[in-house]
């Protein structure tokens, strides 16, 4: 595999444009390789038999036997040859440039003369002398002699490979070439040195110019490469460091977390044991008057028998103890999580939320290694691209002279974290076990197999689906214009369950589709999903469950309308067997058929029917927007039960016109998303865009309430109501798909209509989706009008259906891919998972710095960087320095002034007014879906909103208008937000 795809397929996609741009880089060495060879140029063939041309100084005065031509003046002089070579093809040599020739090759001759070097007689010259030739004269040059008379291949200048624009006073660089002053030519030199008395021709000179020029251009070509190279390590550099100073705060908040949890089991089992002695010395009577209360006296007993303390509580009780921190403010860095007002977490619960801490956290560290890795690589790379078309000697001097010394390849600090993780893993988790601590993180990120088996068995239920189900819907057809009347109603009743399935797994198969396009066009959707990176399942093989469930439709849609085998018993309970054996696979305990992508669905399932009581994440509200779609499904539920309770009794009165039921189902999908965005509210208390958005799902629990009212009751006025908040409600979610979900339509983007940030490769897919949904989004209209015949109606209701769930399937492409782009903004290629507990690690709270047991120390270099927060941080002499000033880490008041994309900063409410335009605030709202914590912009707000009258009497102070009162209030909200930043050194 070349290097090219290698980097595209091992690149984290969020991190994509801080990589090496390597497709720019080679970009760069094929124009410093066509200069070159402008040149250098191919010299035309002489025929068989013949000699070669030879060359003089720089290339120039050459001549040949066999191709000759006689000026005004009667001299024979040789072409010029300035044909462009073939790169990387063996050639003959040029007689345009030969720098390096040696002393044979530099043998000059008079331009009117045709003696050769070691001729006894002249070439095609009239006059017959017997005289030796003129000595070998060399021309006074710094030139290394590198280049072998008998070499069949032209050699390029040597080029220094460190390509610094001036080379250094005494820095001897023997490959670097030394040209004539611009001002003179190199045949004016030769004429003056060798001449004969006849001068040279107009012709000839010019020929010497252009050369110069050429060596002009390779110059500059030389300098763009480097000065290209130069920028990208600076950019990997600045993004490296910081992701590595993130990652060093991050371990730290995870030790104290750990030492927390550690200090609270070891202490409540402690008091366990303190409990269970007490209750051993005392007897009965005392138990009546020790003043403590009996509602739990019971409950002690049970827990001591089934939840003793196991193997990792146990190895927690022999580690030190360390000071117990402070609690936090619970405002700070709140995680929209449930938890206990008194911050009492049971050591259960803690213990799985900071085990799936460090992963992520581990995982989080291999990412940026393997970003370093990968950079050094292209470098090296580029570098090795470069020497080979210049023939740089000594070979990879730019990465010797910079790369290697750069801080992302000299910095140990990372397999410093890295071994930490390990140890903290195996200390806390594994009973002290490292090597099953590595092995269990080592494996978190899963390499995608191959994936051919789960393909075949796709298209095998697929193929046989297909054809059994359209034999079995050309049976069905046929039963609906029977002569018996109850087989129709029968038979177009099993036609509507079996279009409610038929249209889930439509879904279904356009999710896969979708995940198709995600992973061809790099977009990280596991990620974005939250799957378990060991064991999620690529698009091949998830397309074998919408696939199965598909080819088993079909087979149950012949048997139904075939009427095979004892039909008139069967006939109605097909589609029972059906949904049976769809739930028992679905809900089958046994590890076997991807049994945790099934437990994954189950449970995003469970979260979404008990909206409002679980905190919203990105999977619940997407699973709730596809739920939207499938209406039609919901609806059938009621169908369902009401036919077969009733025993298929007059089916007419469990269809639309009768039931109210069916109407609360089909409301059912957008009360849960309106329950989703109230808690969305209630946990950040942003009126936008969460109770925007719940105003959008109203108007559609509105429109499908008008919507069984006029097929109930079938008057105007419901009509009316309908029409008008379906109208309201497309409206509403046009706008939205196209400003919120899509973000599209924004004034400033490269291209027309579309956003800054786009991940797919194909523009037009933008456009298509961005017309083609708000269109489908008016699908209502045919409920308008075809609502007078009932089984008109139910065709249309199907119709109508299908097309919303072709808009969601066109949907889904578009929401996942900008919440990508969101991450791509912000470089986030990692989870923020939430912690338990709520700890202080302000220096007044923690005392001194805690001392690592050694199970904790970290075997660094000297000039490695250690972990703990406290320790000085030092760089490798001769690194790269990207960033100006001191080796501090910037303070608050300096982040505001370069603040880097994708990192918030809290600003004043001030200057955010009137910066941010709505179309950008409309496309910018969505990355909340996304968020798990508090934002800080709203813990600065609120700390604003509490010092808000101590502001206010330092205004009234003021006599310059209030500004210094901004200042101090400014000044104030400074100190309190970020109180470790003047701790911090490095």
């Amino acid at each position: 595999m070349k290097f090219a795809k290698e980097l595209d397929q091992d690149a984290v996609p969020e991190w994509r444009v801080k990589y090496l741009n390597y497709k720019a880089g080679k970009k760069h060495v094929k124009a410093v390789t066509r200069a070159i060879y402008r040149v250098s140029g191919t010299p035309t063939l002489s025929r068989r038999g013949e000699l070669p041309a030879y060359a003089g100084f720089f290339g120039v005065g050459g001549t040949s036997t066999s191709s000759r031509h006689t000026d005004s003046a009667g001299d024979e002089i040789g072409p010029l040859q300035t044909t462009p070579g073939v790169i990387g093809r063996t050639k003959k040599p040029s007689p345009a440039l030969q720098l390096h020739d040696g002393e044979r090759s530099s043998l000059t001759r008079s331009p009117g003369s045709g003696v050769r070097y070691g001729s006894i007689a002249a070439q095609a010259s009239d006059r017959y002398d017997f005289a030796l030739p003129a000595p070998a004269i060399r021309v006074p040059s710094r030139t290394s002699e590198t280049a072998s008379p008998m070499s069949n291949r032209p050699t390029p200048p040597h080029r220094s490979a460190s390509m610094a624009p001036a080379v250094p006073a005494g820095l001897n660089t023997p490959s670097t070439i030394n040209l004539p002053p611009s001002g003179s030519s190199p045949r004016r030199g030769l004429a003056r040195i060798f001449s004969t008395g006849s001068a040279l021709t107009r012709h000839q000179s010019s020929r010497g110019d252009i050369g110069l020029q050429s060596f002009d251009q390779v110059r500059q070509s030389e300098q763009d490469f480097f000065k290209f190279l130069d920028s990208e390590l600076e950019k990997i550099e600045s993004f490296y460091k910081q992701k590595e100073d993130q990652a060093t705060e991050r371990l730290t908040v995870l030790r104290e977390q750990l030492h927390e949890m550690r200090n609270r089991r070891t202490a409540e089992i402690a008091e366990s044991k303190r409990r269970k002695e007490q209750e051993s010395t005392k007897n009965s009577g005392d138990d009546a008057g020790n003043g403590r209360g009996t509602g739990q006296d019971w409950i002690d007993p049970i827990k001591a028998r089934f939840l003793k303390p196991g193997p990792n509580s146990k190895a927690l009780q022999r580690m030190n103890r360390t000071p117990v921190l402070a609690p936090q403010n619970p405002d700070e860095r709140r995680d929209y999580v449930r938890r206990p007002p008194s911050d009492d977490v049971p050591y259960r619960s803690a213990k799985r939320k900071l085990k799936l801490a460090l992963q992520e956290f581990y995982r989080g560290l291999e990412l940026l290694k393997a970003y370093a890795l990968l950079n050094r690589t292209a470098f090296r790379k580029l570098n090795k691209k470069y020497d080979k078309a210049v023939n740089a000697r000594p070979p990879y001097r730019y990465m010797t002279e910079k790369v290697n010394k750069s801080w992302f390849v000299n910095s140990d600090v990372l397999d410093g974290h890295i071994r930490t993780v390990e140890d903290l893993y195996a200390r806390y988790f594994e009973r002290g076990n490292h090597k099953v601590a590595a092995g269990k993180l080592r494996n978190l990120n899963r390499r995608p197999g191959d994936s051919s088996d789960s393909a075949f068995r796709s298209g095998l239920f697929i193929g046989c689906g297909a054809v059994f189900g359209i034999q079995g819907l050309v049976y069905g057809s046929e039963l609906l214009f029977n002569e018996d009347s109850d087989l129709v109603q029968e038979s177009s009743f099993l036609m509507q369950l079996y279009g409610g399935y038929f249209l889930i797994l439509l879904l279904f198969i356009l999710f896969t589709l979708d995940c198709r396009i995600w992973t061809k066009n790099k977009i990280n959707y596991p990620f974005i999903f939250e799957f378990d990176t060991r064991n999620n399942l690529d698009w091949k093989q998830l397309a074998e469950f919408p696939s199965f469930f598909f080819g088993l439709l079909g087979v149950f849609l012949w048997l139904n309308f075939s009427r095979f085998g004892d039909w008139e018993t069967m006939y109605l309970y097909y589609p029972v067997i059906l949904i049976v054996i769809s739930l028992l696979i679905l809900f089958f305990p046994a590890p076997v058929l991807h049994h945790r992508a099934r437990k994954w669905l189950l449970y995003s399932h469970y979260r979404l029917f008990f909206a409002g009581f679980y905190p919203v994440e990105f999977r619940d509200f997407f699973l709730g927007d596809i739920w939207c779609s499938l209406t039609y499904a919901t609806c059938n539920v009621e169908l369902f039960f009401c036919l077969y309770s009733h025993g298929w009794e007059d089916p007419s009165q469990c269809n639309s016109n009768h039931s109210r039921l069916m109407g609360f189902f089909g409301a059912l999908p957008p009360i849960w998303r309106a329950l989703q965005c109230i808690r969305r509210y209630h946990d950040t208390k942003n009126i936008f865009p969460h109770l925007v958005n719940c105003g959008k799902y109203s108007m559609s629990i509105m429109a499908a309430v008008f919507l069984s009212l006029y097929r109930i009751d079938g008057t105007q006025t419901n009509l009316s109501l309908f029409i008008m908040f379906a109208a309201i409600n497309a409206v509403y979610c046009s706008i939205w798909d196209l400003f919120m979900d899509f973000s599209l339509l924004q004034p400033h983007a490269p291209k027309p209509f579309l956003r800054d940030i786009t991940a797919l490769k194909r523009t037009w897919v933008y456009y298509v989706i961005g017309g083609v949904d708000p269109i489908l989004r008016f699908s209502w209209i045919f409920y308008a009008i075809f609502t007078h015949n009932t089984q008109h109606s139910t065709i249309v209701s199907f119709c109508v259906a299908f097309a919303e769930v072709v808009r969601r399937g066109m949907w889904t492409i578009l929401r996942v891919e900008n919440e990508h782009c969101a991450n791509v903004a912000q470089y986030k290629a990692s989870r923020d998972t939430p912690l338990p507990y709520h700890l202080d690690t302000s220096p007044e709270h923690t005392g001194d710095d805690e001392v690592p047991t050694p199970g904790e120390a970290v075997a660094a270099s000297p000039s490695s960087v250690a972990v703990s927060m406290g320790t000085t941080r030092t760089r490798p002499q001769g690194s790269v320095r990207i960033s100006t000033g001191t080796d501090r880490r910037p303070s608050f008041v300096e982040g505001l002034q370069q603040e880097e994309p994708g990192m918030s900063f809290r600003r004043r409410r001030a200057d955010t007014l009137g910066k941010r335009s709505i179309l950008q605030a409309m496309a910018e709202a969505h990355k909340q879906d996304f968020e798990k914590k508090k934002p800080v912009e709203a813990l600065a707000s609120d700390r604003l909103d509490e010092d808000g009258d101590a502001s206010e009497e330092d205004d009234d102070d003021d006599e310059n208008t209030g500004s210094a009162g901004e200042e101090r209030r400014e000044l104030r909200e400074v100190t309190s937000l970020m109180k470790d930043d003047n701790n911090w050194v490095r």
